[in-house]
């Protein structure tokens, strides 16, 4: 099929008012979801595990001679991994914090708040990222201040119960600390506004073409 400009300029010509009409509803119907479907927000932040330093010693034999040489290392108080799979256990979360977020204590809202909840390991896997989505910025931002509380009251006591140990290969050792603080994102991030009118637009676009044709198909 052969198509010049002269061709689309007369279409949307012809056109024109089915294509706004089109337009219109879709941008409406486009505004009518975003309206109504729930704002999602988006909270992160980061926090390095506690570690701990410990001494240790090789022996290098060389001749019959035997030399120590004493080596410093730093170890995880607990795995990044382990720390992880611990937080993605729906029913490992406590009541308030399933409430603070959810707003009501179900097996299905906690399975939502993981779902919402994204964990990756960063650096050398010392340090876990949190991200979390949550309906509404004030939500979002307890939601998240409150989680972060509760990840650190776990880090603390595992640093409590190795301090009180008194190993006695152990240096020193580190508490958990913040690495990067709760970052709430400016806007929803869901639904995009962006995309959605741009599926609008394409939408609208698509349904002038599909009535056109079925108009110059009904009247031939």
């Amino acid at each position: 099929m052969y198509i010049s400009y002269d061709i689309v300029s007369a279409w949307f010509r012809q056109n024109f008012k089915l294509l706004l009409a089109l337009e219109c509803i879709s941008l409406l119907a486009a505004g009518t979801f975003l309206y109504f479907t729930p704002h999602i927000y988006e909270a992160n932040f980061a926090v390095r595990l506690p570690k701990m330093e410990v001494s240790s010693s090789s022996d290098v034999s060389k001749e019959g001679s035997k030399a120590q040489s004493p080596k410093n290392q730093w170890v995880l108080l607990i795995s990044g991994l382990d720390f992880l799979r611990g937080l993605q256990n729906p029913m490992g979360h406590s009541y308030e914090l399933i409430q603070t977020c959810m707003g009501e204590e179900t097996n299905a809202n906690r399975r939502k708040f993981i779902q919402g909840l994204q964990i990756s390991l960063m650096g050398g896997g010392d340090i876990i990222y949190f991200s979390l989505r949550q309906e509404g910025r004030e939500r979002a931002s307890q939601c998240a201040t409150l989680f972060k509380t509760l990840v650190f009251e776990d880090l603390n006591g595992i640093y409590n119960s190795q301090a009180q140990k008194n190993a006695p290969n152990v240096i020193r050792l580190e508490k958990a600390v913040i690495t990067e603080d709760i970052h709430l994102s400016d806007s929803y991030i869901y639904p995009n506004l962006q995309k959605t009118i741009l599926a609008a637009l394409i939408a609208g676009f698509l349904l002038a073409i599909f009535g056109v044709s079925l108009r110059n198909k009904y009247r031939a």
